[in-house]
This record gives C-alpha cells, sequence and structure tokens, in this order.
C-alpha cells in the first residue's frame, strides 16, 4: 500500500455519513466487482497484514470487530458514497 495516498476505512465512512455500521460494507460489496484492488480499494488481511490492521484498529480508524480491512483509495470512495447516497 502505497503510505502517503489517502484512503478511508469503511468504519469512517460510517460516521462521516451518519450511517450505522456495516453500510459501507454493504455499498463496497455491491460495487466490488467494478473496482480494482490497488486502485480503488486495498484489502488487508489478518493474516498478512495483522501489524497494519493493528495500528489502524489502535487509531481508532476500524470496527473492533473487524477481522481484515478494507482501505478505500480517493476514487473507492467516491463511488461508495455516491451509492450510498443514491
Amino acid at each position: 500500500m502505497i503510505k502517503a495516498e489517502k484512503t478511508w476505512s469503511l468504519k469512517e465512512i460510517d460516521e462521516a455519513n451518519g450511517s450505522t455500521k456495516g453500510t459501507a460494507f454493504l455499498a463496497f460489496k455491491q460495487l466490488k466487482d467494478g473496482f480494482d484492488e490497488g486502485r480503488d480499494f486495498y484489502y488487508l488481511s489478518a493474516e498478512q497484514d495483522h501489524r497494519e490492521i493493528e495500528r489502524l484498529r489502535t487509531a481508532g480508524r476500524l470496527y473492533a470487530s473487524s477481522v481484515n480491512a478494507v482501505l478505500l483509495t480517493e476514487s473507492g470512495y467516491n463511488a461508495v458514497v455516491d451509492f450510498m447516497e443514491g
């Protein structure tokens, strides 16, 4: 993952939009087939990326119950928010 790139977690999108937990995840699932990993989002697996996931959890960017993580880039973020508002 490019560290300097701005990303949004699903929790951050839910909170910014005043949505209930899981709303951004459901939108992401609907749009995922049209997304490109590495361009629209990054997937962090608990097995390979546990340190980064724990860092994000400690920073309050993930739900406490999150095992794996999805971080959206600007293009992914915009698509998810547009879908949620649509």
